[in-house]
């Protein structure tokens, strides 16, 4: 037979919803992340005051916070400005060298043909010239010569000259001419086809 027992706190339990028991009602979500939060920003607070009182203890508040200055170490290379070196202008009392003085050319030693063919041609009408003139050149070395006459119309100049044929020649008609003292020398060929003619005009003796 059931017995009737005056309410207490475990019949007040049993009337309520959820597990009954061991088992705990469920928490609320705030009151899952409420105490990590606090946590955090108390840690939080207490980095920011230990760091404010370290940066305050290091410097005074009379004295003003140090600047940071960087060192600059000179190097050894000179810069772009060093490294132009100005012209120097030149100046007035700069020293002049001399001006060397020219020198003179020397010509060459004349070439004396000895053996060339040398033609003592009278066209004076007076007799005899011819050899003498001949004898003249013999007389200085010449080897290859001979006297003749010529008619006076084909001396050019109807003066007594020296012909010559050849620039290999010259050199020997100009002392063929010096020998006799007769100024004219000439080139451009002979009447008689010799290398050097000499046509006498007038006897180169008087």
């Amino acid at each position: 037979m059931a017995q009737d027992y005056p309410r207490d706190e475990f019949d007040e339990l049993a009337d309520q919803s959820g597990p009954v028991g061991v088992h705990r009602a469920p928490r609320s979500w705030w009151s899952r992340v409420l105490p990590p939060l606090i946590a955090f920003v108390v840690a939080g607070l207490i980095a920011w005051g230990i760091a404010w009182w370290l940066w305050n203890s290091d410097s005074s508040p009379d004295e003003p916070a140090a600047t940071p200055t960087a060192t600059v170490t000179p190097t050894d290379e000179p810069t772009a400005a060093e490294s132009v070196t100005p012209t120097p202008e030149p100046t007035e009392t700069a020293t002049e060298e001399p001006t060397p003085e020219p020198t003179e050319t020397e010509e060459p030693e004349p070439v004396i043909i000895y053996d060339a063919q040398v033609h003592v041609r009278n066209g004076a009408g007076i007799q005899g010239i011819a050899g003498a003139q001949e004898q003249i050149l013999i007389d200085a070395g010449y080897t290859n010569t001979e006297a003749n006459n010529i008619n006076s119309s084909l001396i050019p100049g109807g003066s007594n000259v020296v012909l010559y044929d050849g620039d290999r020649v010259a050199d020997t008609a100009q002392d063929v001419a010096d020998q006799l003292g007769i100024d004219r020398v000439e080139s451009g060929g002979t009447p008689g086809g010799a290398e050097i003619e000499v046509l006498l005009a007038t006897d180169p003796g008087n």
